[in-house]
């Protein structure tokens, strides 16, 4: 029967490629002149299971479920650490690496040489537009350099003493206290993920998020859900006719997209128009929210800022951006805190050693809001859990002009190069023959102290221009947060089993959610 069915699948999976395969051939049939010049291949990059005609389509197809195993097993394989594959008809071309001289280069030494593209950005216009993620240029630097000010050492301050120790006593803990006292399985991942929800519409916006209707939650997650999972899986693939298709018709997933776009649109608009509302009314003066600074860059001041603004000369345009800058920082602080935690707290239930030790150090230090600087274990575990479990799994970006990379990879303008931070936790030749088990005290020195690596060794935060603005605030909600649990709560994981011979699913998005959630039941340590 299971067979049966994975025929059945493999076989519709066909169809849908044919279909779109054939208009393509139709047309080149069609194309009048003489044939393209072939530039010579010089690219060492290995190449594994190319079909003259599908390219890789096909495996991609069949590991569609487990993608970044699948490339973590192919770049294992290949000699110099990077591989190269394309579509159909040698569409999407792209060669991914896990060599950290390959991603020294891509993202520092050549930094110049390479942008997000037009191909991300078509893949990704309807969710994220002009923002941050997705821009290039002026227009990524002028916004960089504004949202570099809601990260300052002044900004980490107010966030540490204000935001993150009001949301962590007011409603997480409260929410895990009564979980404790009822005995019931909880779902560990949803409850991370509404609280860095809550985080960083606070920081980002000056709001709370959603109210307290566990509906209207509900359908915004799913929303995000939904249209991230879509727009990550059409940035991994070229456009098709297939896709322009069902856009022009609204079916299939170019209607979901639009549906889940929508309910986004809904809830971005709102913020935007209660902040404007408030500035209106005297009510926001002097806010140091990034969504405030970015609503100033839009005003016709003629100050530093205004070089943004005249990017979006209507009034429209300018509410669209506002728009974007919401939905870009949702989705920065929504799902990567929470994806990180909850691998910890499964990783440390898979490892008593671990957790034993990182409850010690957490039970040192008094106070669910104390300062967590000292805490060099707890640090070194949630890095562990990121070398193994990164956030963001699968990165990169569009090659501007011809370039070759150190490990022999010849790139042609227009190809992406990407580079897989899960494929590198997993190599023995970065971290050892124990790579794939849990050792945070590779992470330590002699004297205890964290010790971290180079960032094109360990590019869970990207690096070079474009590295995470908010690495160091992370790194405090995520101590915070997991201090605060070891310290009230011991965790025992139901589902799924804490097993390091068992991993768990994840879900194929961009951001290494776990697959099904965490299910835990907790137990008060003062019981």
């Amino acid at each position: 029967m299971l067979y049966c069915c994975a025929a059945i699948m493999e076989a519709i999976h066909l169809a849908y490629v044919l279909v779109f395969l054939l208009p393509i051939l139709l047309l080149r049939l069609r194309r009048r002149g003489p044939p393209p010049v072939k530039r010579p291949r010089t690219t060492t990059a290995h190449c594994p299971h190319p079909s003259p005609v599908l390219g890789n389509t096909l495996h991609f197809i069949r590991n569609r479920r487990r993608f970044f195993d699948w490339y973590a097993d192919m770049l294992r394989a290949a000699p110099s650490g990077a591989i190269e594959a394309w579509g159909p008809l040698g569409a999407g071309h792209a060669v991914t690496t896990a060599s950290p001289a390959d991603v020294d280069h891509l993202l520092r030494a050549s930094f110049d040489k390479y942008a997000k593209g037009a191909l991300f950005r078509d893949a990704t216009a309807d969710l994220i537009g002009d923002g941050l993620f997705a821009a290039d240029g002026r227009l990524w630097s002028l916004q960089r350099k504004l949202a570099s000010h809601a990260f300052s050492s002044r900004s980490l301050r107010r966030f540490t003493d204000g935001v993150l120790d009001v949301h962590l006593r007011r409603r997480f803990l409260p929410l895990l206290d009564a979980a404790a006292r009822d005995g019931g399985a909880v779902d560990l991942q949803d409850a991370l993920r509404r609280f860095g929800f809550r985080t960083i519409c606070h920081v980002a916006f000056g709001v709370e998020g959603l109210d307290d209707d566990a509906r209207r939650q509900d359908a915004l997650f799913a929303a995000f859900d939904a249209a991230v999972e879509i727009s990550f899986r059409r940035a991994l693939t070229p456009a098709t006719f297939v896709r322009r298709l069902t856009k022009l018709l609204d079916v299939g997933k170019s209607r979901r997209l639009r549906e889940a776009v929508h309910a986004i649109d809904d809830y971005a608009m709102s913020v935007v128009e209660s902040k404007v509302a408030r500035r209106r009314n005297s009510l926001d003066d002097g806010a140091a929210d990034l969504l405030s600074r970015f609503m100033a860059a839009m005003d016709d001041g003629g100050g530093s800022d205004s070089e943004l603004g005249a990017m979006f000369p209507t009034p429209a345009a300018k509410l669209r951006f506002l728009r974007d800058v919401v939905v870009t920082f949702v989705l920065a602080g929504k799902d990567t805190t929470s994806s990180a935690l909850t691998w910890f707290f499964w990783l440390l239930a898979a490892n008593p050693r671990c957790e034993r030790r990182a409850h010690e150090e957490a039970a040192s230090c008094c106070g669910d809001g104390g300062d967590v600087k000292g805490m060099h274990y707890l640090h070194a575990a949630i890095t562990e859990a990121m070398r193994l479990y990164p956030p963001v799994p699968f990165n990169g970006r569009v090659a501007v002009r011809d370039d070759v990379l150190p490990s022999g990879a010849a790139l042609r303008a227009g190809w992406y190069a990407n580079y897989s931070a899960y494929a590198m936790g997993r190599m023995e030749k970065l971290w050892g023959k124990d790579c794939l088990e849990f050792v945070p005290e590779r992470w330590l020195g002699e004297g205890g102290e964290f010790v971290p690596v180079d960032a094109a060794r360990f590019p869970v935060f990207h690096a070079g221009p474009r590295v995470c603005l908010g690495k160091e605030m992370a790194y405090v909600q995520m101590k915070t947060v997991a201090a605060a649990v070891l310290r009230r709560f011991r965790l025992d994981v139901v589902a799924p089993v804490a097993n390091m011979e068992a991993p768990p699913a994840y879900e194929m998005t961009a951001t290494m959610k776990m697959k099904g959630g965490l299910l835990v039941r907790l137990c008060s340590r003062e019981d």
